[in-house]
């Protein structure tokens, strides 16, 4: 079996070289790297061109223009010789049994898509596991499930967040590939959009995939620009949704916590901007909205409080 890692770059200097190489120590499979550039000036564009000369595994490819990591990702779609298709993020990194644990996982399991647990570790905290006290490891993941657990600041731990692994034949299959309009959820979507094709998502328990948290992850907010399009590409996903006859409950909450998230977002954005007006108009269109409102303020707290 042969796996290729997709790994969407922009100015990505500092973490790199570190993730490809995890990528390149997988145990007991074949693999190859496509590191798609979306317009660094950091240099890590060089460093990726220089690794790729070193290792005919490593395969280097830049976007015409910055597109994002949905763009990014379309190439490496489009790029890949692999059975296998694996998201990797670069700044993130695999342990080495990883993927050959996660393809017999998928065999077993007679699964198309295969993820697993994430450990979360950073400079100055401690490892710890996503999906700790969730009851999604070890299960096959159906759609009702999926969107049950993927609404905005839910409860639950998001499964958008988790990497997959999808097989070359699914993605032939349904031709589907990255939205280009998202900058941010764009797994999330490709994931959706695979589920409602039928195909089978088994999400392994043990934690293989280490996701990185450092300042600019963690100093992340959602933007109001990235906002919108989430909000618009929810829209056009609920006309599929009901076009294809697989509306519930579930989704219906989940559409509900978007509608919420985004105007939070723009509420937010009109404080910052001095217009408190707007404000109260963006939260009287979801007054859902109100209670995200206790989140930055919980944030502060603990970041107060050393937590």
């Amino acid at each position: 079996m042969k796996v290729t890692f997709a790994v969407a770059s922009y100015n990505s200097g500092k973490y790199l070289e570190e993730c490809v190489n995890s990528a390149l120590a997988q145990n007991d499979i074949d693999c190859e790297v496509v590191i798609v550039d979306d317009g660094s000036s950091d240099g890590s564009d060089l460093l990726a061109e220089r690794m790729a000369q070193a290792d005919p595994r490593i395969r280097f490819f830049r976007t015409p223009s910055n597109r994002g990591p949905g763009g990014a990702r379309n190439i490496a779609l489009e790029q890949m010789q692999g059975d296998w298709y694996a998201v990797l993020d670069s700044d993130d990194l695999l342990e080495p049994d990883r993927s050959a644990r996660l393809i017999a996982a998928a065999q077993a399991h007679n699964a198309q898509m295969v993820a697993d647990d994430l450990q979360l570790f950073g400079e100055g905290m401690e490892t710890t596991q996503f999906l700790e006290n969730s009851s999604l490891p070890d299960t096959v993941l159906t759609l009702e499930a999926y969107f049950r657990d993927s609404a905005m600041y839910g409860p639950a731990p998001n499964p958008g967040f988790l990497k997959p692994m999808i097989a070359r034949s699914l993605i032939e299959q349904t031709g589907i590939r990255y939205d280009e309009t998202l900058r941010v959820a764009e797994d999330d979507d490709l994931i959706i959009r695979l589920l409602m094709h039928g195909a089978r998502y088994y999400v392994a328990a043990q934690a293989g995939y280490r996701y990185r948290k450092h300042e600019q992850s963690i100093s992340h907010r959602l933007s109001p620009k990235h906002a919108a399009a989430m909000g618009a590409r929810a829209q056009s996903l609920e006309k599929e949704v009901l076009k294809a006859g697989l509306d519930s409950a579930a989704f219906q909450k989940r559409q509900k916590a978007m509608r919420q998230a985004v105007a939070f977002t723009m509420a937010i954005e009109a404080l910052k901007n001095r217009k408190p007006m707007t404000a109260l108009s963006e939260v009287a269109k979801e007054p859902g909205s109100a209670r995200h409102f206790a989140m930055p303020i919980k944030a502060r707290i603990a970041r107060l409080l050393g937590g």
